[in-house]
């Protein structure tokens, strides 16, 4: 919801009551009319969350700034629905009805149904836990990328991250990264597109790691029979597939890294650019340019660089934890020659299925990363398993991925009282709020 309020020095404050510090008091933001300064403000008093508001607007005020991240606006009727649109939400889920239609073909139901019945599933509790761990160091990466922007604790950005994925598992196109920049933007009072790019940065991180990981495995493992077999099926020579899939994130890492280290002339290149546009829309964007450069100025620090890749590490091994014991509940320590060969194989299934599901289409990847998981545990040069029983495991480990997330981003917000709906839907906003997020900078 939100309150308009005239402060004593006649200021119109817009008050956000969700976000809630702890007791009493409650972060919001006061807005200068004049010269569209925003700045973040506690609520001493009366806790924000139980003052009378208007539902309907309720639902319209965290969309709107988010919608200024974006930089969508229907100049004819001010509005938009939803975050995604109604084109893209359609889009990604045909995309995943597609995928999961192919899935579901290209393997016997039966077999499928049985696996699933024969599954021994005492080992999923302890894979989850082990995956939620993962997310922990991902807390812990994101805060060290953070830290020159403002320093946050673990604990407060935990919750953000949740709320992300559980974002990104229910929305199309990876709007989880918009709502988690957001939501840590409104809770913590930092930079929205500065914290976008700071997650960018992860994501870049992440398919980094995981190439590594490929990588070292080939060096001891041949893959070739699996990189030509991925390439028949997508009709691609494999030596292209592979660049296409590892080249782009090495050219956007190196990229931002060689910005970050010469901001002020990137800075100018990009001025050049923008010069010629209208002088409100050149104002914008100039403000945009420095909110991105500022996310990038971790990367400024070869230390911090080392940090982060390392922090990347435990990320994805945990998370191939769950991969591993997940394995156990379908019985692959039986089928592989070793514990240490199963190991490896599910390392490489963590790895490609996630790179490969990184195309941002329906939400959680539904129906690629099934499908691309499943051909590389069936594929792979460690042991022969059956495609049934293959989608059967990956089923269960993407819902051991996407469901806890679910759960527990709705559980932060249930907690902090605020709606899914609220930080997805878009309402009516004034054109002038967009130049009012654009010049806002790092919180006090």
């Amino acid at each position: 919801g939100r309150v308009w309020e005239k402060t004593a020095g006649g200021l119109w404050s817009r008050v956000y009551p969700c976000w809630r510090t702890g007791g009493n008091l409650c972060r919001y933001i006061e807005t200068e009319p004049s010269s569209g300064r925003r700045t973040p403000r506690v609520h001493k008093d009366t806790p924000l969350h139980k003052i009378k508001r208007n539902p309907d607007a309720e639902q319209r005020i965290p969309g709107a700034v988010l919608r200024d991240i974006m930089g969508a606006h229907n100049a004819r009727s001010g509005e938009r629905t939803y975050l995604s649109g109604g084109k893209r939400l359609w889009v990604g889920l045909l995309l995943s009805a597609v995928f999961l239609a192919l899935f579901f073909v290209t393997l016997d139901f039966r077999r499928l149904i049985d696996a699933l019945v024969g599954a021994n599933y005492v080992y999923v509790a302890p894979g989850i836990g082990l995956y939620l761990v993962g997310i922990w160091f991902r807390t812990v990466r994101w805060r060290r990328l953070l830290r020159h922007i403002q320093p946050i604790r673990t604990s407060r950005l935990f919750p953000a991250v949740v709320v992300g994925y559980m974002a990104n598992n229910l929305l199309p196109l990876r709007m989880g990264e918009l709502v988690r920049s957001y939501y840590v933007g409104e809770r913590e009072g930092v930079s929205k597109t500065a914290a976008l790019v700071t997650i960018f940065i992860e994501r870049l991180l992440d398919a980094l790691t995981l190439l590594l990981f490929i990588l070292i495995i080939a060096v001891f493992v041949p893959l070739t029979g699996l990189a030509e077999a991925f390439g028949q099926r997508a009709s691609l020579p494999w030596p292209l597939l592979a660049a296409g899939m590892s080249l782009p994130f090495v050219a956007a890492f190196g990229l931002l890294a060689l910005v970050s280290y010469a901001p002020t002339r990137a800075r100018v290149v990009m001025a050049y650019f923008i010069r010629p546009l209208p002088s409100a829309v050149e104002t914008r964007l100039l403000n945009a340019v420095d909110m991105f450069l500022e996310g990038l100025r971790s990367l400024q620090s070869p230390s911090t660089v080392l940090a982060v890749f390392a922090l990347s590490v435990p990320v994805w091994l945990f998370e191939a934890g769950l991969f591993v014991l997940v394995g156990y509940s379908f019985g692959f320590h039986e089928i592989y020659a070793s514990i240490p060969e199963m190991i490896v194989a599910m390392v490489l299934v963590t790895a490609v299925a996630n790179i490969g599901a990184s195309i941002p289409a329906a939400p959680g990847g539904i129906g690629l990363f099934e499908l691309i998981a499943r051909e590389t545990l069936v594929l792979a040069p460690f042991a022969v398993i059956d495609r049934a029983v293959a989608g059967g495991y990956v089923a269960i480990v993407h819902a051991s991925l996407l469901v806890p997330m679910i759960v527990l981003g709705l559980l932060f917000l249930w907690t902090e009282h605020v709606s899914f709906r609220s930080l997805t839907r878009l309402g009516k906003h004034d054109v002038s709020a967009s130049s009012q997020v654009q010049q806002e900078g790092p919180g006090p």
